[in-house]
């Protein structure tokens, strides 16, 4: 966790480092549980080819969500002036086919007769693993740099959930509800899973406050860059309307920002108690509220996943990479379905656009054609003069 908070404070790039790492951790872990070595002895290329697989759908998530974040924010400054960098972006669905074909046909080059079964069913393996830790991450840099706050408030939230989950089940589980929870993971108690839920709700209404207000959270960087004077720039950023405190009455006429059944209890809330409606609130709290529903009854199925896969291939651990833990993937599974959630509702209900800083709308005028900017600054002069 220290090392976590670490990595946080360096900034966006530095925490996009850090989930690329653990999805190349993770990966190797799973395609690790239907490894045989008798098998694969026979084909010395095999376990490089499932890589390939992996490198291939990373590069096309990454690069496809940091063109579409470039794309929808013009005025962010592109990676310093690295035309390569540029480049490969703006083409890299193009590059990302012409790899994937070419990873097609070796892959199909490499079968060997006697072993097809188990070549095909590790490639199914190969591509199910996939999906599972690289295409629900697809959407993660989008999300880290709309800002780190949905970033670390979903993470915190399965955290709080699955700790919650451990300390309402020991002392409360099969006390009030016999009836076994899954059979698949028969620790679990129906107790502990519907406890977590209320201590994950009380706990995201006052930490998402608190990030709310935390500048490193809820700023974003106007350069995408691992220099860590970058990071140290944006820290005075204006606030999206999103993490700005108002009280409850104003709030529930600010209908832009939530959804209609909440937007019909607060309106009742505020008529019906006056004073609570002078109470000072964010919208982002709201906003982790529903987070929180989803981290308490939807994303704990991740790890009921992760339990009924070392169960089909009848091990204990995924690893020993943290012990006692069983793994990387034991602390990680609930994060995936999580992090793509978190841009769905972030695309579908938030608007946290921040102010536009002055290099940001430098960097988007300077890419215009020469005409279009000098008619540019002469209606800029204009309206100064005006």
């Amino acid at each position: 966790m220290t090392m976590f908070g670490f990595i946080i404070s360096c900034g966006h790039a530095y925490v996009c480092l850090m989930v690329f790492l653990l999805q190349c951790c993770l990966f190797g872990e799973l395609v690790g549980v239907r490894k045989k070595i008798a098998a694969e002895r026979k084909l010395p290329l095999f376990r490089s080819i499932q890589w390939l697989w992996f490198f291939v759908a990373s590069f096309y998530t990454w690069s496809d969500g940091m063109f579409a974040y470039i794309k929808d924010n013009p005025m962010v400054v592109q990676l310093g002036s690295d035309e390569v960098m540029s480049w490969i972006l703006s083409r890299s669905t193009m590059i990302s086919f012409i790899l994937y074909s070419g990873l097609l046909v070796i892959s199909i080059l490499c079968l060997r007769k006697g072993l097809y079964k188990y070549q095909i069913t590790q490639y199914s393996w190969t591509l199910v693993t996939c999906c599972i830790v690289v295409f629900q991450m697809r959407a993660v840099f989008q999300s880290i740099y709309s800002g780190l706050f949905w970033f670390v408030l979903p993470c915190s939230l399965v955290i709080c959930n699955d700790i919650m989950a451990y300390f309402c089940g020991v002392p409360f589980g099969r006390k009030f509800i016999k009836r076994p929870f899954l059979e698949i993971s028969p620790n679990k108690t129906w107790e502990g899973f519907i406890g977590s839920a209320f201590c994950t709700l009380i706990f995201a209404w006052y930490f998402s406050k608190f990030l709310a207000s935390t500048p490193l959270m809820v700023c974003v960087p106007a350069r995408i860059s691992f220099r860590l004077s970058a990071m140290s720039d944006s820290l005075n950023c204006t606030p999206a309307v999103v993490y700005q405190q108002q009280t409850l009455s104003a709030l529930s006429i600010d209908v832009n920002h939530l959804w209609p059944v909440s937007r019909w209890l607060l309106g009742l809330l505020v008529t019906s108690y006056p004073k609570i409606g002078e109470m000072h609130v964010c919208v982002a709290q709201f906003h982790a509220m529903a987070l929180s529903v989803f981290a308490s009854f939807i994303a704990p199925f991740g790890g009921f996943l992760a339990s009924a896969i070392k169960r089909a291939y009848g091990i204990k651990d995924f690893a020993a990479v943290i012990p006692g833990h069983g793994g990387l993937m034991d602390r990680f599974d609930c994060q995936f379905i999580m992090g793509m959630c978190t841009y769905v509702h972030m695309m579908t209900f938030c608007d946290n656009k921040a102010a536009p800083t002055v290099e940001g709308l430098l960097t988007a005028v300077g890419t215009l054609i020469q005409d279009d900017r000098d008619e540019f600054i002469r209606r800029l002069i204009a309206n100064y003069k005006s």
